[in-house]
């Protein structure tokens, strides 16, 4: 493979040092393309490229937009999407702004290139033709480029075009050595770009990505990874600098907005988090640009993306974030929500900062428990909060979206919220400034493929307070007892000024502090100044004492309306009163109930509620009603199918689920299914799974729910795999793989497999003390070629060999040989040399990699090395064949990040590229591979988690499904060994 631009020499050099495989070919045509690259330079400075004079800035600059600055024209392809893209796609206003031009020291053909590709992949992810209008970006006495994107004028991209600096931050002959780094550390004191333009200092670039910022006026702001520095980890110099220069721009800029830091190399080392369509828009986005990058995608035979562009697009990371002008992250900013799914999907998520959710990362997102329209989620202010703007991120899930629905302010004001954009991108709503307490967003109304209601992000903006204060008295001026109290309360925090003589109160008057007493009659005047220091107007009550004879006033909260069950209904009076109620319509003055807590609406029918107060002098309110319903149910359930179609052992099971209560009905023939029961046409019984039986089965199912929503017709088709040889682990000989572990006593127990991802009762295989000096299991299949599976096992320094018996037993055992002490670690991917005799590897303490090849008789040929670097894992363990291509392949765990890498053989004792296959397995206490253990024809994992034995299914392909993992059963935290 050539790539390359220098920009991407770090791959392999990192691979070597930090993975136990490492590609010499892959490196030197590396090392090739960058020399060539280097002879390609044919001249330094070219001439200034003509921009036009009137200055311009985005048209839909400061509605709330998203703004990039990256180093390289495609690293916002490469590390920043889909976040970026989602943007584009939702038509938020956008713009990306390059800090250099990622030339490679190659000149002015190659850089214009590079802008042409940028362009023509901007247009692309709008679905507009690639036609663009050239002004000036709008920073003083400084010409930069700025493209608008003519039949979208919400996506605009800035050219800095300082030279590129090469990994290491050396920058190239071409352009004298100059780089971002330099300019950033002092090594220089002025840069020069390579369209001649004229030279920025530090300050100068400084201040001209400042004004760009407060030009633009984001809300969301994006850079590359700004911690550490750019060799820890590894990262290019261009990258790091540009992300310090963007960092310190961000936070010039006063407005409210979030910025966040995205990792880049590094992350093929991390699991893939972009898949599905996003990912297939990513590709397809990144190799439009490509069309113009002579390097990319240049090696005929490897593919477009290769790599290592391939692995970069599947993932997406971000490093840091930072919040300005956020009320979400204020200090004493609580938040709470109708429901909540999961503990892992709590209201917390909506103020994490990051715009993601399923199926990039469920954790990252609130989700209500099965609420659709009436659902809410509230931010509650501790003091008082002045806000005049919000960003809300719908769940970028495809069939749930959030329709419609208002922000519901502590004040009694709403402001109506229109459809969220349905892939995660932000949609910023302006509002005047309210200082309130609490704001609250009401979802009203959802697409009809929701299931849960939720949101990934709910960014809540401080604004300027232009708003004066409110005081309420409590009672309101009127005739009352001796002795009653009056309080004045503000609706945010403010200093209250009072008279009770009838002069005008000014702030050199009495400050409210407690309840005022009434002794006679009384003219009370007052006013507040906020925070703010603004103040409200002079009002006055007056108060006479005698009988109170002033009804008292109830305030219901929510007011009638639709609502999701569970919501509560608070009742307040303006003063000391007793408060009684009804629920059911009939009248509260004969018999209420008395009002001591909030009043649960469960639904489903709907609920009068009628209220009246009496006070301390027994004076009575009006009777109120309030009516409350719950939305009408027009969403459609959701029917999964458990497992998912693929190849499925005859008589296996298959069961259905509905997310709501609904029944379900299923055909099993291909043809399309009913809301009615026939002979081909069946209801769904949770008791009787559906049986998988000798042939093909083609299922398709509906959901009807009780509100007579139907479903789409779901389809899941079912194969039974090929017939092949027994498994290398099937010790009982009834053709199903089974799971060997062995306890602290010295017992070996078999658990037969049940062929469809499942244990029988156990057996014992060798009876204690036999095993109590084993403490490694190896099971490499038939290893003395007597048509049985056989097992190997290690003693301290010396290597057995235990024939199998084909029953579920072992035979005497035979000394293979010594020496094993050395070993941290043995395993067997069966015949890994080709020669069809079934082998195992042994990792030594230095991490060197020895294979042993099997001899045919239960013995061993002399061992060759065919890996170093090992030692960096502390699980080495192979299932057999785990891509697909008839070849023994090997999992291995890293230590220090506890990812699953697959090793995949080669068939002839060597290796091809290896792929990192899961994130998070630190916390498994013993990894083993019993091949196929659920009868799908595809080898699988099985796994310990403190007491429990999981099954993760392969897919067959190189990857493990995304079927939940099953549990095996309990008591496996006693075995020492599971093999």
């Amino acid at each position: 493979m050539v790539v390359d631009r220098p920009k991407y020499v770090r791959r392999h050099p990192r691979h070597k040092t930090r993975s136990p495989l490492f590609s010499i070919r892959s490196f030197s045509k590396r090392v090739l393309g960058i020399l060539l690259g280097t002879a390609l330079v044919s001249g330094g400075l070219i001439t200034s490229t003509a921009i036009p004079a009137a200055a311009a800035v985005p048209p839909c600059a400061g509605t709330g937009g998203a703004m990039q600055i990256v180093a390289h024209t495609d690293d916002d392809l490469l590390f920043l999407s889909p976040d970026f893209m989602r943007d584009i796609q939702a038509k938020r206003c956008v713009q990306t702004v390059f800090a250099t031009a990622g030339e490679a020291g190659e000149g002015a053909t190659y850089w214009r290139s590079l802008e042409s590709g940028i362009q023509a992949s901007y247009a692309k992810m709008a679905g507009v033709a690639n036609t663009w209008t050239t002004s000036d970006a709008g920073v003083p006495g400084r010409p930069l480029t700025m493209r608008t994107l003519t039949g979208a004028p919400n996506v605009s991209v800035v050219y800095m075009r300082l030279p590129d600096g090469f990994p290491n931050g050396l920058g190239s002959a071409a352009y004298n050595s100059q780089s971002i780094l330099k300019l950033w550390d002092g090594r220089l004191s002025s840069i020069r770009p390579v369209d001649n333009a004229a030279t920025f200092t530090k300050s100068q670039f400084q201040s001209a990505l400042n004004r760009l910022v407060a030009n633009f006026q984001p809300t969301t702001f994006r850079t590359q990874d700004w911690t550490g520095n750019f060799n820890t980890p590894y990262d290019h110099s261009d990258h790091w600098a540009t992300a310090k220069f963007a960092q310190l721009a961000t936070r010039s800029y006063t407005g409210p907005h979030t910025s966040l830091a995205y990792d880049a190399y590094v992350i093929d080392e991390y699991a893939q988090n972009v898949t599905g369509a996003e990912l297939t828009a990513k590709v397809d986005t990144f190799v439009r640009f490509a069309d113009f990058d002579m390097y990319v995608c240049s090696s005929p035979g490897e593919g477009c993306p290769d790599s290592p562009y391939d692995e970069w697009l599947k993932r997406q990371y971000i490093t840091a974030i930072e919040w300005v002008g956020n009320a979400a992250k204020s200090a004493g900013t609580t938040v709470t929500a109708s429901s909540q799914k999961a503990t892992a999907q709590s209201p917390e998520k909506v103020r994490d900062g990051y715009h993601w959710g399923a199926p990039m990362d469920a954790t990252r997102e609130w989700v209500s428990a099965g609420e659709k329209a009436g659902s809410w989620i509230q931010y509650t202010f501790s003091p008082t909060r002045t806000i005049n703007a919000v960003t809300l991120s719908d769940r970028p899930l495809l069939t749930d979206q959030i329709t419609g629905g208002n922000l519901q302010f502590s004040d009694g004001s709403t402001v109506p919220v229109p459809a969220l954009p349905n892939n995660g991108s932000g949609l910023t709503i302006n509002f005047p400034a309210k200082t309130v307490s609490s704001v609250r967003l009401n979802i009203t109304s959802v697409s009809s493929g929701t299931t849960n209601a939720g949101l990934a992000e709910f960014e809540a903006y401080l604004g300027t307070d232009n708003v004066a204060p409110v005081v309420t008295p409590a009672p309101p001026g009127g005739t009352y007892a001796v002795g009653q109290t009056v309080t004045l309360t503000a609706n945010e925090t403010a200093t209250i000024y009072y008279t009770t003589n009838g002069s005008t109160p000014t702030t050199a008057s009495s400050k409210y502090t407690a309840p005022l007493t009434l002794s006679g009659p009384l003219t009370l005047k007052y006013f507040a100044v906020d925070a703010a220091n603004n103040s409200s107007s002079v009002v006055t009550q007056t108060y006479s004492t005698g009988p109170d004879v002033t009804k008292p006033v109830v305030t219901a909260n929510p007011v009638s309306g639709a609502y999701a069950p569970g919501t509560t209904v608070t009742l307040t009076a303006n003063e000391p009163a007793e408060i009684r109620y009804t629920t059911d319509g009939t009248d509260p003055l004969t018999a209420g109930l008395l009002y001591s807590t909030a009043i649960p609406f469960n639904g489903p029918g709907p609920m009068t509620l009628k209220y009246f107060a009496r006070d301390t002098a027994g004076n009575v309110s009006e009777v109120a009603t309030q009516t409350y319903t719950v939305p009408p149910d027009t969403a459609a359930p959701t029917v999964t199918a458990n497992p998912t179609g693929r190849a499925l052992a005859s008589g296996a099971t298959i069961a259905l689920s509905a997310n709501e209560p609904a029944a379900i009905y299923y055909t099993t023939n291909g043809s399309a299914p009913t809301a009615t029961e026939s002979a081909t046409n069946f209801r769904y019984n949770a008791a009787a799974p559906i049986t998988m039986g000798s042939s093909t089965l083609v299922l398709k199912y509906i959901g009807v729910d009780t509100a007579g929503n139907t479903s789409a017709v779901g389809t899941q088709t079912y194969t039974v795999p090929a017939a092949g040889p027994p498994s290398a682990h099937d010790f009982n000989g009834d053709g199903r793989a089974d799971v060997l572990a062995a306890d602290t006593a010295g017992n070996l127990y078999l658990y037969p497999g049940n062929g469809t991802g499942g244990l029988l009762p156990r057996q014992v295989a060798l009876a204690a003390p036999a095993w109590s000096t084993i403490t490694d299991t190896v099971t490499p299949g038939d290893f003395n070629r007597d048509g049985k599976p056989d097992l190997l096992a290690r003693a301290g320094d010396i290597l057995w060999f235990y024939p199998g018996d084909g029953a579920g037993s072992f035979g005497a055992r035979t000394q293979v040989s010594t020496g094993w002490s050395t070993m941290t670690q043995l395993f067997s991917p069966g015949d890994f040399s080709g020669d069809g005799i079934p082998d195992f590897i042994g990792r030594r303490s230095n991490g060197e990699l020895r294979l042993y090849e099997g001899n045919g008789t239960g013995g061993q040929r002399t061992p060759y090395t065919v890996g170093w670097g090992w030692d960096v894992m502390n699980a080495i363990f192979s299932t057999g064949d785990f891509n697909g291509d008839g070849k023994g392949d090997v999992l291995a765990r890293r230590t220090d990040t506890g990812a699953l890498w697959l090793y995949p053989g080669n068939g002839t004792g060597g290796w091809l590229q290896w792929t990192q296959i899961g994130a998070g397995w630190g916390t498994r206490t013993a990894l083993a591979g019993p091949r196929d253990l659920d009868g799908d024809g595809k080898n699988d994992v099985v796994g310990r988690i403190g007491d429990t034995l999981w099954l993760y299914p392969g897919s067959g392909g190189g990857t493990l499904t995304n079927v939940p993992p099953i549990s095996l059963g309990t008591g496996w935290q006693a075995m020492k060994v599971i093999g």
